[in-house]
């Protein structure tokens, strides 16, 4: 008597290996997607952080009265970490007679149409005798 015993095989079938391959290949791409994303995202955060930091010295220049405050739009140039920034300052009137509204936006490039990686606004009061875009570093 023979007996016809089939051996019970483990392991996966070609199917179920080439499905699990296609499910990481998908996952992988997502996470270097994600990774590239996040590259990039880090690279515009941190110049627009040193675009910020051009600006806020650009602003604290005006309110020590470095520069020529005398026009209500000038330009200027900084170099910060190998990066020539270009920033626009302009000087506005408000409604309130005794403020004026100081702007400043910070590019890389000196053109109008580029992106600006920062904007600082503030609000500077106008000391008697003051003209509109003159800073006065005494109250009286």
């Amino acid at each position: 008597m023979v007996t016809n015993h089939k051996k019970h095989q483990h392991g996966f079938t070609l199917i179920e290996v080439v499905v699990a391959v296609f499910v990481i290949a998908i996952g992988l791409g997502a996470v270097i997607k994600t990774i590239g994303t996040v590259t990039r995202n880090t690279a515009l955060l941190s110049e627009r952080t040193v675009a910020m930091w051009v600006a806020q010295n650009a602003l604290a220049e005006f309110e020590l009265d470095l520069e020529n405050n005398a026009a209500e739009e000038t330009q200027g140039t900084e170099e910060m970490i190998g990066i020539e920034w270009h920033w626009t300052k302009t000087i506005v009137n408000t409604q309130d007679p005794g403020v004026r509204r100081v702007e400043f936006q910070v590019r890389q490039d000196n053109d109008d149409d580029s992106q600006v990686y920062a904007t600082l606004v503030t609000l500077l009061p106008i000391y008697p005798g003051d003209e509109i875009g003159q800073n006065a570093r005494t109250g009286s």
